[in-house]
Formats: structure tokens, C-alpha cells, sequence
């Protein structure tokens, strides 16, 4: 079973046990806004203040979701609809799917008193040392530009042709299978949107530690700890309404959320979680 699978059967069991609260209000924001917008991610929010992020700029794949999708026609709808746009291969559906998701997570974690840790550094949780072969499932020019700084070898899998070379210890390149021979690998989330993710685990399965990283983790990490993932990092929506506000106001999410590393032995798991939770 897929990683992508698997978390929406997570989902449907969650459904099952517990009566999970209906959508609020759903933010979809221009896919193409433009230089200098921040306005990258949408927001599923549900009606007791859970909240779950979607990335909305991963280009043509995404065209029209402002007119495409009409925000109300979610309101009052069960979020297990709302996940299940996930399923297909569609990046606009999955994205929507993922962020409800999000939300349906959130919600279980506060319901069972769990929070994951502050994230510390992105760098640390990897414990990267000059001697190390970096995989990075992502182009993220601020890693990588400290990454190339400190002299370290890196390997970038990235599906944009614009960004896309070879250099001395430095290799961005679409094929997935050139992390065999990395032993850290860093995973954008957006994995999950474009189907990857299953492909990228197991070129990377060799790997000593890997993680997932980006503000749209924030997901259930059941299938990915099964499968050999050390850590998840991603953001938690503190203030959905003021999320809102500062993305719309062309602003980043500030004070709105906050950055949390959950690594596998601090996770208790979901079936555990579920126990303490009733209808």
C-alpha cells in the first residue's frame, strides 16, 4: 500500500471512531500571485479551530484553483470528503485533501493532549557533518546555499528543469535515483502531492537518517515512521482567522503558527491516541 493510501485509511479510521467536527471555511489563495506575494499556502479549518496548510504554489499544475473550486460549496461538509480529494492524482485535489488532513490530525492531537516539540534548526536534525553526502527531496535555496557554504556534498532532486546542473559536490537533477548514494536525505512534503513520495523512500532506503520537512507536514506520520523516517518537521496553524488575515494582507504566517519537530520515538502513535478518544 502507497504512503498516500495508507494515511487516507488512517483518516477513514479516525472517522469511524470519532465524530470529527465539520468544515468551517476553506482559504484558497492565487495560485500565481506574482514576485514578492506570500500568499504560498491555503488553509482547511474546521469548525472547533483545527487548521491544516496546503502549499499553493507548486505552478501549472495548480492553474485555476481560485476559480476553479468555490470556497462555500466546503463549508458544513464532513472533512473526510474534503481528505479524500487526496486520493487521485490531480495536484489541485490533493492539495486541498492534504490540508484537510492537516486539519483532521490537529484536531486528534488536541483532542488526545499531544503536541509535538518546537523545531530546532532545520540543519540540526540531521546532525550534518563535512564528511556527509546530503539528499534534499526539494529545492530549498536557503539549505542550500548554507549547505554549499559549509562545503558539503549534496545531491538535489528537483522536478523544475530551471534549476536543474553539475558541479564539483553539487548535482540537482529530476531522477530520484541519484539519492542512493546519500546517506541524510532531507523530503519536502510535496511529495505527497505528486506521488513521489513512495519512489523517493525507497531510492533512499539506504540512507542512515532521513527526514520530512516543510510547513505542509502535518499529517499523521504513522505510514512514514513505519517506513524508516526518522523525524517530521512542519508548521501547526495557532490562529487559523489570523492566518487568514496575513496571508491575505501579503504577509507570511508570523505569530499565526509555529514550527514543531516530531521524531518517531516521541511519537505514541495514532492507535494509541485513539484509545482516550470516544464519540
Amino acid at each position: 500500500m502507497s504512503v498516500k493510501a495508507e494515511l487516507l485509511d488512517l483518516v477513514e479510521t479516525v472517522a469511524e471512531q470519532v465524530e470529527l467536527p465539520p468544515v468551517e471555511w476553506v482559504y484558497i489563495p492565487e495560485p500565481n500571485p506574482g514576485p514578492g506575494r506570500h500568499t504560498e499556502f491555503g488553509i482547511v479549518t474546521l469548525r472547533e479551530g483545527s487548521a491544516g496548510l496546503y502549499y499553493a504554489w507548486l505552478g501549472a499544475s495548480q492553474k485555476g484553483m481560485g476559480s476553479r473550486y468555490e470556497p462555500d460549496e466546503f463549508v458544513g461538509r464532513h472533512p473526510v470528503e474534503l481528505a479524500r480529494y487526496c486520493a487521485g492524482d490531480d495536484e489541485a485535489d490533493c492539495s486541498l485533501g492534504l490540508a484537510a488532513i492537516n486539519a483532521i490530525t490537529r484536531y486528534v492531537y488536541r483532542r488526545a493532549g499531544f503536541a509535538p516539540g518546537d523545531a530546532p534548526d532545520s540543519m540540526g536534525i540531521l546532525d550534518i557533518a563535512t564528511a556527509d553526502h546530503v539528499g534534499m527531496v526539494g529545492y530549498f535555496p536557503s539549505l542550500v546555499k548554507r549547505l554549499r557554504t559549509d562545503g558539503i556534498r549534496l545531491t538535489v532532486i528537483e522536478k523544475k528543469p530551471q534549476f536543474h546542473k553539475r558541479q564539483e559536490n553539487f548535482l540537482v537533477s529530476a531522477d530520484p535515483r541519484t539519492l542512493e548514494g546519500c546517506n541524510k536525505v532531507m523530503i519536502t512534503a510535496s511529495t505527497l502531492l505528486n506521488n513521489s513520495i513512495d519512489e523517493v523512500l525507497e531510492y533512499s532506503r539506504q540512507a542512515e537518517r532521513r527526514v520530512m520537512i516543510g510547513p505542509t507536514a502535518g499529517f499523521f506520520p504513522d505510514p512514514l515512521f513505519a517506513r524508516g523516517i526518522s523525524a517530521i518537521g512542519g508548521s501547526e496553524i495557532l490562529s487559523p482567522d489570523l492566518a487568514r488575515q496575513r496571508l491575505s494582507a501579503n504577509q507570511g504566517l508570523g505569530v499565526s503558527a509555529r514550527k514543531f519537530l516530531l521524531s518517531a520515538p516521541d511519537y505514541p502513535g495514532m492507535e494509541q491516541m485513539m484509545q482516550g478518544l470516544q464519540r
